[in-house]
């Protein structure tokens, strides 16, 4: 036998040196994983503890790094389900290679047979502790709350390509470095999909006995304040990539408002919210004082659907969403209207510019012998752009020929626009429109 091993013990010794003798099941389950202790590591502070493990610092000796050291509470192995996702974290994890995963570099157990798993070491705080229960104040927060949320959803999306869902995404499962790094933490909840056609290769595996039927059927698992109904209904057999997606929506949620999905001092009233699936919208949540871009606020909602076919099919679809929101435009809202409706009516007083996103419309204004056709709109024209400036009535109607979706933009949402800019460019756009606002021709400024 190597040096650096030695025979497992039967029973753990704690902390303080209390010693737990494994039943026979769960030291079954232990020595058919992990035959041998290892005695490679020095073992340092705890640097985060709860009720189930811990986390140390621990240096290799024999590769001169430092690392994180998850154990278990010496009071956990007295539950085989416990022990069982443990080991199960780390084999699941340990097969995500992804820069937003923490990487998991060992599973063994020490002299005094405790079973542990090394990991990457992150120097940095949780998405919680981050937020600090705020919702964010300027748009340079906001920017960067959305592209840590994108990180984590990059993370997500690979670990569903490989056929995990994570199952208890929220933002204290959540790491952020030093350096912005954005690490998806705690896959002890997770759950392997099965097999698919042509990714037998990839997909994640287990070599760990099953549970029993009562074990793990219709058994909540996870944190009811970020439940997916279908999840905190126990009906794990029915969960797929669209759970992950209202989990990642409801990680979205509390990045906008500050706070999770449900709140209650009594956990089971929770657990009956997030079965009823009933979400708040944001903007709702944070009131006046606050302004979320309407396209955000629509793909929050859309990923916390009650209905998992209402929701984002897969987490790539999430991703380019919010890629499409971050690259502009996110803040103005998308109207449909049908064809013949009247968009704006001459004479009257608006408040609303519009871009033509899609359709046909026709400009016209009324003459001695009926209506006089100024021009007609198609995808990229813009009118009623007056509007935004001062507001005046309109000189024109507008109509649909053709179902057609319109941006509206109004000067609240340009100021929004304007805020998020440098400060001297904001300037050098409000002094443009201010000189050259009621500038243009009555088919341009309907």
């Amino acid at each position: 036998m190597d040096e650096e091993t030695v025979d497992i013990p039967i029973t753990v010794v704690g902390l303080d040196g209390e010693v737990i003798a494994l039943d026979d099941r769960t030291r079954a389950l232990v020595q058919s994983v992990l035959p041998a202790a290892m005695n490679h590591l020095r073992i340092g502070e705890v640097i985060a503890t709860g009720g189930v493990g811990s986390v140390r610092v621990a240096f290799d000796k024999s590769l001169q790094r430092r690392m994180a050291l998850k154990t278990l509470q010496p009071g956990s192995y007295e539950y085989y389900l416990l022990v069982h996702a443990f080991i199960r974290e780390a084999q699941v994890s340990g097969q995500l290679d992804h820069p937003n995963i923490a990487p998991i570099y060992e599973l063994g157990r020490d002299p005094d047979g405790g079973i542990f798993f090394t990991m990457k070491l992150i120097e940095g705080r949780s998405l919680y502790s981050l937020i600090a229960g705020r919702p964010p104040r300027t748009p340079d927060q906001l920017q960067r709350r959305l592209d840590a949320f994108v990180k984590v959803c990059d993370g997500v999306a690979f670990a569903h390509s490989r056929g995990v869902l994570h199952c208890d995404i929220k933002t204290a499962n959540v790491m952020v470095g030093a350096y912005g790094q954005v690490f998806v933490m705690d896959w002890g909840n997770a759950l392997l999909l099965p097999p698919r056609a042509g990714a037998e290769d990839v997909w994640t595996h287990e070599n760990l006995p099953p549970l029993r039927p009562e074990e793990a059927d219709n058994i909540v698992w996870g944190t009811p304040e970020y439940m997916s109904p279908e999840q905190a209904q126990g009906r794990r057999k029915s969960l797929d990539e669209r759970s992950d997606v209202f989990l990642l929506g409801g990680l979205l949620f509390e990045l906008l408002t500050g706070r999770p999905l449900y709140q209650d001092p009594d956990p089971k009233r929770v657990l009956k919210m997030a079965q009823r699936g009933e979400v708040t919208p944001p903007d709702v949540v944070v009131g006046a004082a606050i302004t979320f871009p309407p396209e955000l606020v629509r793909i929050c909602m859309k990923a916390l659907a009650l209905k998992p076919a209402d929701r984002y099919p897969r987490v790539d679809d999430l991703i380019e969403d919010i890629k499409a929101l971050l690259r502009g435009g996110g803040s103005f809202a998308v109207t449909s209207v049908a064809a013949g409706e009247l968009v704006i009516r001459e004479g009257e007083v608006g408040e609303a510019a519009y871009i033509v996103r899609a359709g046909t419309l026709q400009v016209f204004k009324k003459g001695g012998q009926g209506k006089v056709v100024l021009r007609e709109l198609g995808p990229g024209d813009v009118f009623g752009e007056t509007a935004i400036f001062a507001a005046s009535p309109r000189t024109a109607s507008v109509v649909a020929l053709t179902d057609s979706e319109l941006v509206v933009v109004t000067s609240k949402t340009i100021e929004r626009e304007l805020d998020a800019m440098q400060p001297w460019l904001a300037a050098f756009v409000r002094t443009l429109a201010t000189r050259f606002g009621g500038v243009g021709s009555p088919e341009n400024l309907a």
